[in-house]
């Protein structure tokens, strides 16, 4: 998962004016928790006595204000508010997709470069600035999206097994019927800068094909925009849905509309669908049930992927894309991925690792994309939609949600333009990697890095692989047994200069076994090298390739 820090950000009047329209419209999991099980029937909406007063604060204190914060000059500032709801006390938090991420809609434009979270301390008073938060799970189909507070808005780390903050237990909304109590909590763009609360009833459902019958759930309640990703709760206080779909209010005038469905039913939102109306007056909730394959893949660290068909739409990009000079680097604070010191391996029992990259040629909105493997084996895979801007440097991190990450050889490949080229692609050793042995202290060890090159032109050679196999083992046993990952020691790709360096230091008075490889060029190797204590601690050699 991925994580982009900032200082600050700046809650201005003049800024929030532009909040009315409500919605505009690389994490870190967090460890599992048992959701409540389903509520019986008849403990949900039988009674119309509505919540205690004690119940009522409680769902206050858990709703929050939801900022999609631009960078303004290098300080973030709100241009969109939404609302959401805390579901566990670690700070996970329900809401809309629109809200969480734009471009998960098509709407690559207003996707924010972070979110702001905002909590309730008083309910006569306007919501403080408390988090920032990053998305775990978004389905733009569904409109639903799960984020996770990750730091204070002062860019501090925090430990979210310590929040302990208030939140609402879920419900089951399978079991709410015509007529039943629904409570409103969010922050309207009619409702002023304090938290509002409306109720109603349940007036019936709506299907949609993919979804089934209970797709919508209508009610009567009044909700505004600026209630999107909002709490809907029965009178047990749990919540039973997200205020999600619109249409016009009385008047017949809209805020704000924008594509959120797939209305021509090509599989995908986009700028052909029709668009609904967004910061007039909702009038149907999206079941809780629904949110469930979202919550459960952000509480497990599992990649959420929507059964409903990809809806994340990509600009066409440059053309011109370009990853390269990959280091790996020590990370503290788990999930949080702070960057440490660089590394060229890591020991058994780590936890979280981190690589960083430079980048240029790159439009915001269009798709990226990353693939984690060990010993040859998928361990994460995402795509996404970029934020960092044309050029600079970014990092993206993966971490054990449970214990440490096993001992293996990982394999981080990037990719972006299109139809989504691996661009750039470096490996690293975790606890020795599959041969068992740890890899020597950098400081005992040799560095290997150079460049490669056409023989016949001097030309540079970019996107070459260049492998270190295990000691002892020489190029015709590799190749004779179909080239196993586990033969490999350490892994690097050539940047566009055809630079390149191994990210993990071999042992000196081993035997070692080099091998490049380009498209379109013959392989060349150097069998059982050995590098003495008379070597340098950095040795390059630059390779000349045939074709």
């Amino acid at each position: 998962m991925r994580s982009t820090k900032f200082n600050r950000f700046w809650f201005m009047l003049t800024v929030l004016a532009i909040a009315a329209l409500a919605c505009y419209g690389n994490n870190p999991p967090v460890q599992p928790t048992t959701p409540n099980p389903p509520v019986n029937p008849q403990n949900i909406g039988d009674s119309n006595d509505g919540l205690s007063q004690s119940e009522r604060l409680q769902l206050i204190s858990a709703t929050v204000q939801i900022f999609g914060l631009f960078d303004n000059n290098g300080e973030l500032v709100p241009g969109y508010t939404g609302s959401g709801t805390i579901i566990s006390s670690t700070g996970m938090i329900l809401t809309n997709a629109h809200v969480a991420s734009p471009a998960s809609q098509g709407d690559v434009e207003n996707e924010p470069k972070s979110l702001g979270i905002a909590l309730v301390e008083s309910e006569d008073r306007p919501p403080t600035p408390s988090y920032f938060a990053q998305v775990l799970a978004v389905d733009g189909y569904l409109d639903l999206a799960v984020i996770q507070i990750t730091s204070t808005v002062d860019g501090a780390n925090i430990d979210t097994s310590s929040l302990n903050l208030p939140y609402v237990s879920l419900g089951d909304s399978d079991q709410i019927h015509v007529g039943d109590h629904v409570n409103i909590f969010g922050f309207p763009g009619i409702g002023g800068d304090t938290i509002t609360y409306t109720d109603g009833n349940v007036s019936g459902f709506t299907s949609e094909e993919q979804i089934g019958d209970r797709a919508w759930v209508k009610t009567d309640a009044t909700i505004a925009g600026g209630n999107s990703g909002g709490l809907a709760a029965d009178d047990s206080g749990r919540i039973i849905g997200v205020p999600t779909q619109a249409s016009s209010g009385g008047s017949g005038e809209v805020t704000d509309c924008r594509q959120i469905q797939d209305t021509n039913k090509d599989g995908i939102i986009n700028e052909n669908d029709s668009c609904i109306p967004i910061g007039g007056f909702i009038n149907a909730l999206r079941p809780v049930n629904l949110a469930l394959p979202l919550i459960k893949a952000a509480q497990s660290g599992q990649q959420y992927s929507s059964p409903f068909g990809s809806n994340v739409i990509s600009t066409s990009g440059s053309g011109s894309e370009s990853f390269s000079n990959m280091t790996w680097y020590s990370v503290s604070g788990g999930s949080e991925c702070k960057l440490g010191e660089p590394v060229s391996s890591y020991p058994s029992n780590t936890a979280a690792m981190a690589a960083t990259f430079d980048f240029s040629g790159m439009t915001d909105g269009q798709e990226w994309a990353e693939l984690w493997t060990a010993d040859g084996q998928e361990v994460y895979s995402g795509s996404y939609a970029w934020t960092e801007g044309e050029s600079g440097q970014s990092y993206t991190c993966i971490y054990a949600t449970d214990g440490s990450l096993a001992d293996g050889n990982y394999r981080l490949q990037l990719y972006a333009g299109a139809d989504l080229p691996q661009l750039a692609e470096s490996s690293v050793v975790v606890g020795g990697g599959s041969s068992g042995t740890n890899p020597p202290p950098a400081s005992n060890g040799v560095a290997i890095y150079g460049t490669v090159t056409d023989a016949d032109t001097g030309r540079t050679i970019s996107d070459a692989q260049v492998f270190i196999l295990q000691p002892g083992i020489t190029y015709d046993q590799w190749s004779s047994a179909n080239y196993p990952e586990s033969n490999v020691y350490a892994y690097a790709l050539t940047d566009a200069n055809g630079g390149y360096e191994i990210p993990l230091s071999i042992a000196r008075n081993e035997e070692y076994t080099i091998v490049a490889s380009a498209q379109g060029y013959y392989d060349r190797y150097g069998d059982l090298l050995v590098w003495t204590d008379e070597d340098p601690d950095r040795y390059q050699l630059d390779i000349q390739m045939t074709k």
